[in-house]
């Protein structure tokens, strides 16, 4: 598979690298891979936005109750 040697020298462990050609194998072979990187690169996204969210959240609230 052609994504361990490029995946490598970006810096991902070896344990990821196992992990991303476990799921892609998973997928059903390397022509199938799209859905699963994109979503594979969405979660941190995701979390980050959520993140961010919920602290927005807080700062209203301290506002609203004067403490901020």
């Amino acid at each position: 598979m052609a994504v361990g040697r490029p995946a490598r020298r970006s810096g991902y462990r070896p344990e990821q690298i196992a992990s991303l050609i476990a799921q892609v194998r998973d997928a059903g072979g390397p022509e199938t891979p799209g859905a699963a990187l994109h979503d594979w690169h969405g979660r941190p996204a995701a979390r980050g936005r959520a993140m961010l969210t919920g602290a927005a959240e807080v700062e209203a609230n301290l506002r609203e109750r004067g403490c901020g």
